[in-house]
């Protein structure tokens, strides 16, 4: 059995890690050549005010516009948003995943903030796309 998957995944940034990523929309993958995304969305150590950040991929046939939520049925296992509530302090310092399965060419991350401050909070997300059409993948 190989266990080696290396060839077969490529990483794009989303989004920082930045402080407060409220109302942004990430970097777009473009999915061309690939089957299958995953979202990864890591949180940093709480700041000093705590935040609650919710996280949804949109996505569109065209790179720079006509971005729309995903439908449930277009996302693994229909999960459509991730949250870090770290008004509790339970989700500092961790990653969470959101599977998208669409069939559009083009996706993006959004995330919206709510709190009764100013929170500084680091967050990052990565996209990595598989289930390439051509493996392996160079490195």
């Amino acid at each position: 059995m190989n266990k080696e998957f290396y060839h077969d995944v490529k990483q794009v940034a989303a989004f920082g890690p930045v402080a407060r990523p409220s109302g942004a929309a990430s970097i777009y993958a473009d999915l061309q050549g690939y089957e299958a995304a995953v979202l990864i969305v890591q949180s940093g150590a709480m700041g000093a005010v705590a935040a609650t950040y919710t996280w949804k991929i949109q996505e569109s046939d065209t790179a720079g516009s006509g971005y729309a939520d995903v439908a449930a049925a277009d996302m693994v296992d229909g999960i459509q948003t991730v949250v870090f509530d770290q008004a509790v302090g339970g989700d500092a310092v961790c990653a969470k995943r959101l599977g998208y399965k669409g069939a559009k060419r083009y996706i993006k991350a959004y995330c919206t903030e709510s709190t009764g401050g100013t929170p500084t909070s680091i967050i990052g997300a990565t996209w990595v796309l598989g289930s390439p059409r051509h493996a392996p993948l160079a490195a």
